[in-house]
């Protein structure tokens, strides 16, 4: 798909962003409502669209937090502010809240609504939880 767009809608480039953007509007409705597809028996992908019946909250409520958690904001930058020092989760979490839970004397765990993310210690470095690996999981070897 990005081969076939690029070929025919950046060969020459428009002059303008503008122009550029209608250019690939007008490709974005051709592939979708026009264009045979041969995994979809030749018919357009607009051709087997439907809306989704379920209707998207208006508001998301702010993550909640039990009383023994403390609350911090994750800045833009990804890190958040403890201890008087900036300490960096995750770029992925900007402008959400967290919560860090103490585990034992000066180490807290790191929650995201009910995943646990990692520990901030004693040295006030945050270390995440990697995902286990495939190998294992399954008992076998790398």
């Amino acid at each position: 798909m990005h081969r076939t767009l690029k070929a025919e809608t950046t060969h020459p480039p428009a002059e303008t962003r503008t122009q550029q953007q209608v250019r690939f509007n007008l490709f974005r409705r051709h592939y979708n409502e026009e264009r045979p597809h041969e995994a979809l028996a030749q018919m357009p992908p607009a051709a087997h669209w439907r809306p989704s019946p379920r209707r998207y909250p208006e508001h998301l409520d702010e993550p909640w937090y039990d009383a023994d958690h403390q609350v911090r904001r994750v800045r833009r930058s990804g890190e958040i502010k403890w201890c008087g020092n900036l300490i960096f989760v995750a770029e992925a979490f900007a402008g959400e809240t967290i919560g860090l839970a103490e585990v034992d004397n000066d180490c807290h765990i790191v929650r995201f609504l009910g995943r646990d993310l990692g520990v901030i210690g004693r040295s006030d470095c945050f270390h995440r939880f990697a995902p286990p690996r495939a190998a294992a999981r399954h008992g076998g070897n790398i």
